[in-house]
């Protein structure tokens, strides 16, 4: 079958699929014994085309592929909708630290600091975190964020995501700062040895 008879049956079977029931299809034989099929009665008066009735088989639609991000369908209602670690991890993957900056100073706070952490996807219910302040872990809190009283000097605090059974999810990258004082004496005037300023 050369390649322009494939062309007029592909042609012809896409006019046939794409032509509403109802309608009438005519078979045209030019005189070079070319055949098109087509909805347009033809002019020497031929009649339409007898074609069989389609037949038409009901099935259940097919549900989308499940991906790994997406939680295991639910056998019963008592099967538990928690997501697995691996869930987690992805869904946390942004969580950081949000304040205070890499290398920023805090000046005359009275000592207090405010580390503030998050994501874009919202904690789940019963999610947790720890922060860790150079190295030591502070109390686990549900809110974002947690107000400090540290010492003077150089800090790194780290904050850790975890789930409702205390487990560790993802941890932040962590965040060193500075916490400086102004000392009594900045910006006291001079005095001689007199005595006069």
């Amino acid at each position: 079958m050369h390649k322009g008879m494939k062309l007029a049956l592909a042609a012809s079977w896409l006019l046939l699929c794409a032509t509403p029931l109802s309608a009438q299809i005519y078979k045209v034989v030019d005189e070079s014994g070319n055949i098109t099929y087509t909805d347009q009665a033809p002019s020497d008066g031929s009649g339409p085309m007898d074609l069989p009735e389609l037949s038409v088989v009901q099935t259940d639609p097919i549900p989308p592929p499940r991906t790994d991000d997406a939680p295991p369908a639910q056998a019963d209602e008592n099967t538990s909708s928690e997501l697995t670690p691996r869930q987690l991890r992805r869904m946390y993957r942004d969580f950081r630290i949000t304040r205070p900056q890499a290398e920023e100073t805090f000046w005359g706070t009275g000592q207090q600091v405010v580390v503030s952490w998050g994501a874009s996807a919202p904690l789940q219910a019963g999610m947790s975190v720890r922060l860790l302040v150079d190295g030591q872990p502070q109390a686990d809190t549900q809110q974002s964020m947690l107000a400090l009283t540290l010492e003077r000097g150089e800090h790194q605090v780290q904050a850790e995501l975890r789930d409702n059974r205390g487990r560790r999810v993802v941890i932040s990258e962590p965040v060193t700062f500075f916490v400086k004082q102004n000392s009594v004496n900045f910006n006291r005037p001079a005095t001689n040895p007199n005595g006069n300023t």
